[in-house]
């Protein structure tokens, strides 16, 4: 759990300092992982399409996301990073990037298989607490 609280700690005092907020952050979150379309980009943060799509305009309002056609099916529109938020992203995580890859060069290679099985099941635990969660709060 402090390992949770000082993320979101971390996360919450870069929205402060660029004026994002949770949800927003979210948003920037899902993209920076590559394109994607709005309906996907709702779900992963909870929010219904059209609430989402008023976030996408703030967001690009202010140049941290565009919309982009879809290399595979021109019909369907993407939202991306813009480079603003990859330098931004780079300059408030990057160090993060940094520690946390000189921090992993102190462990073997069994103990670094160790660490991505314990990330990749407590990832997977918390999304299903979490989906547990969203299906009480519909029922």
């Amino acid at each position: 759990m402090r390992w949770q609280e000082a993320t979101e700690a971390f996360d919450e005092t870069f929205g402060k300092l660029y004026g994002l907020n949770s949800a927003e952050r979210q948003c920037l979150s899902v993209i920076m992982r590559g394109p994607q379309p709005a309906n996907v980009v709702a779900k992963a943060i909870g929010l219904t399409p059209p609430s989402v799509t008023a976030l996408i305009d703030r967001l690009t309002a202010r140049d941290l996301v565009h919309r982009v056609a879809d290399p595979k099916d021109r019909r369907r529109i993407l939202v991306a990073p813009t480079q603003k938020t990859m330098e931004l992203s780079k300059e408030i995580y990057g160090p993060i990037q940094e520690a946390g890859t000189k921090m992993l060069e102190q462990f073997s290679g069994a103990e670094k298989q160790i660490v991505l099985r314990f990330l990749t099941e407590a990832i997977a635990m918390q999304e299903r607490e979490l989906d547990r969660l969203q299906q009480k709060s519909k029922g």
